[in-house]
């Protein structure tokens, strides 16, 4: 049963793997502390979710991607619904707007591409589309090979070609279509709708992105999985979904340029520095900023809401009463909540918390 109570402090969340066609999940399982570090279909972990997993043959139950508020079984959609104003302030009128995960991936993950907002409400019968984010938590090798992205068509790719590598399954000539870049920890990129990508194998990475799990992968297997034709093309026609895909092609420093993303500091306190990293100067739809925090530091938010999602350290947070963090750890937020007080665990460890919000 929902209680208002709840957004006194913030609320926190039970783990939330999701299934996928790809394989993954080892280094996520080691990040969140976890005894058992393997590789499977459940790669993800979805952070303060209001958002279905959309997963065809292979959905695991019917909330299946819906975050629950720790140890109490209430959805976190049903507290926003009862009680938007508190939890939301006038920020918001459809949840928090935002979808943020963790991924790891295992194998290169299929070459795809999600829709802006204008074709989703065109074509997929929503209001958003999936304008993402990766900020780069971890890498390793896998059989030897570097972490790496691919993103954005290669200058000269036409669509009748990308479609002719696509109808003949024809993987090599795919994957030569787009431009290549290795990753490492530290990094940002900034994946507007319609850009075609993919993430290579061994990143862990924190997703920021729009509300859905629209998306368009035209590749028929993915590991041992054969996608069905809902997996690879949704509910779009062969032309539509082709259409989805931005086929003007840059020059990668170009590309880079437009889409590699630097922190910029935006305040400096005595034991924390808060840093902007996504803002409106990149999208509309959401908000991505960094507080590194090395002592005992009060915070005063102007966000109307905020997720708050730790990637280093430990330590406390309070509000109306203290609660231990530690890296892995999501927690909301609510708009009645104005001071929060921090405390770094480890005086030579910092505590990183991401702070994602819609303004």
């Amino acid at each position: 049963m929902c209680d208002i109570k709840l957004l006194d402090n913030p609320v926190f969340f039970d783990s939330n793997r999701v299934w996928r066609c790809y394989t993954g999940g080892k280094l996520l399982g080691g990040f969140l502390g976890n005894d058992t570090t393997v590789d499977g279909n459940f790669p993800e972990e979805w952070l303060a979710s209001v958002t279905r997993a959309d997963n065809d043959d292979h959905q695991q139950s019917p909330d299946e991607g819906l975050s629950r508020i720790r140890g109490t079984n209430v959805l976190f959609s049903e507290i926003l619904k009862h009680f938007p104003s508190d939890a939301l302030g006038g920020a918001a009128t459809d949840g928090i707007e935002v979808l943020c995960k963790f991924l790891d991936s295992a194998i290169r993950l299929p070459v795809q591409c999600h829709p802006d907002r204008e074709f989703a409400r065109k074509y997929c019968n929503s209001e958003y589309g999936k304008t993402e984010s990766w900020l780069i938590l971890s890498t390793r090798e896998i059989n030897g090979e570097a972490p790496y992205i691919l993103l954005g068509f290669k200058p000269g790719v036409s669509e009748t070609q990308f479609r002719a590598a696509v109808e003949a399954q024809n993987i090599a000539t795919m994957v030569k279509c787009f431009h290549k870049f290795l990753v490492k920890p530290g990094e940002v990129y900034f994946i507007p709708g319609r850009i075609p990508h993919a993430i290579g194998p061994g990143i862990l990475l924190l997703e920021v992105q729009e509300p859905t799990d629209l998306v368009i992968q035209p590749e028929k297997h993915i590991g041992d999985v054969t996608l069905s034709e809902k997996q690879m093309w949704g509910e779009l026609d062969h032309d539509t979904a082709f259409s989805c895909f931005d086929y003007k092609g840059v020059l990668p420093e170009e590309l880079l340029k437009k889409l590699k993303l630097k922190a910029q500091i935006k305040r400096q306190y005595p034991n924390a520095v808060l840093e902007n990293i996504i803002g409106p100067e990149h999208t509309g739809c959401f908000q991505v900023d960094k507080l590194t925090i090395t002592g005992d530091f009060e915070f005063t938010s102007d966000y109307p809401w905020h997720l708050g999602i730790v990637t280093a350290g430990s330590g406390t947070i309070s509000a109306k009463d203290e609660f231990p963090i530690k890296r892995g750890d999501c927690f909301f937020i609510s708009n009645k909540i104005k001071t929060l007080k921090y405390n770094c665990a480890n005086e030579t460890a910092s505590l990183e918390i991401y702070l994602i919000s819609k303004k």
